[in-house]
């Protein structure tokens, strides 16, 4: 979309304010105080409306920080699609709130807030409703982060409930380095989540560039840098030298590339060639966001069939997606490869 046609369709809200800002535009609703940069390029789709009161508003759609998102924009609030909760608990066992709200508005968070920390010190209250009721809350606020918004106020309203029924969760969150500075921002203590998360991945919190380059040249990385580091330690359940342990059991000859994004995505391509004579070749992408891992190349040398390198090759692609919290893998197979993965008890999908 053109910038000039999200700023004709931004005029029609006339409370709003919008500032152009390089590629971005700086979009204010003073009735919150908050401001959101969308960039036009991302914008997918957009649909003007008016309330049964007469006041207008714009459906968006479109893509921030590599997620996609749904937001509306009226003169005096915004609302927003809050993200799954699985995309943010790292557990293996999905997790079902039936009642969460499909779409949460600005103005509502630090009423229902409060309002669920006043429930707390109630004598009849539901802990394990109030531990949903936080998932809900942080699903909200990460929402209201990827869309720019700082509800700092409600942040630490939400580290509060944590403290009283955060141990009833299903599961630790993602490590997320984003929220961890709002945090700050918001004047709530990193402490807890830093031990934590320490106590839980203390070789993975504390890798440094030089370990990732300490595995060549059995495991090299797209680009051994600090953005690959913050993105390795975000999401990476493994060290450099656990993967390599994964990827090449009874692989040897095994050499793998990594490449990851800070946003949740990634891709792992192994090669298994010892002095240049191919022998087989997996490629791996990786989305940490929707917890899925999809396997778009398996080829192996035409001697080498049957000779037991295939269900090795699987073996170690299962052990690994499984090794990092992952809870699907997807294999695009024709021919033979589709027989193969069929027999190993892989389903169809028709969809």
């Amino acid at each position: 979309m053109r910038q000039s046609e999200l700023v004709d369709a931004l005029r029609e809200i006339p409370a709003l304010t919008v500032v152009s800002d390089g590629p971005a535009l700086v979009v204010t609703v003073p009735a919150i105080g908050q401001s959101l940069r969308l960039h036009a390029e991302a914008v997918t789709w957009l649909k003007p409306g008016v309330l049964p009161t007469g006041e207008p508003f714009l459906q968006l759609q479109g893509r921030m920080h590599d997620h996609e998102v749904r937001l509306v924009l009226l003169n005096d609030d915004v609302g927003w699609v809050p993200p799954d909760v699985n995309s943010l608990l790292d557990t293996e066992i999905p997790v079902t709130i039936t009642d969460a709200p499909e779409m949460v508005a600005y103005s509502d968070l630090e009423r229902e807030a409060v309002r669920a920390l006043a429930a707390a010190d109630r004598p009849d209250v539901n802990l394990f409703a109030l531990a949903a009721t936080l998932l809900v809350h942080r699903c909200a606020i990460v929402g209201a982060l990827r869309l720019g918004l700082r509800p700092l106020r409600v942040v630490q309203l939400w580290h509060e409930l944590w403290c009283q029924v955060g141990e009833l969760l299903h599961g630790p969150f993602w490590p997320d380095p984003y929220w961890d500075r709002l945090l700050l921002e918001a004047g709530v203590p990193l402490a807890p989540y830093e031990q934590a998360r320490l106590g839980d991945r203390p070789a993975v919190e504390t890798l440094t560039v030089a370990d990732l380059r300490a595995m060549e040249p059995v495991l090299t990385v797209d680009r051994a840098d600090a953005h690959f580091l913050a993105a390795w330690r975000q999401w990476m359940k493994l060290t450099p030298s656990q993967v390599c342990e994964v990827l090449t059991a009874d692989l040897p000859e095994a050499r793998i590339e990594v490449s990851l994004y800070i946003e949740g995505g990634g891709a792992v391509s192994m090669r298994i060639a010892p002095s240049g004579v191919f022998q087989a070749l997996i490629e791996l992408r990786l989305s940490f966001t929707t917890r899925s891992a999809s396997l778009d190349e398996i080829r192996i040398a035409d001697e080498l069939k049957g000779s037991g390198l295939f269900p090795r090759l699987r073996s170690n692609i299962e052990n690994f997606t499984r090794s990092l919290g992952l809870l699907s893998l997807k294999v695009y197979a024709t021919g033979d490869g589709s027989v193969a993965f069929a027999r190993a008890g892989y389903d169809w999908d028709r969809s």
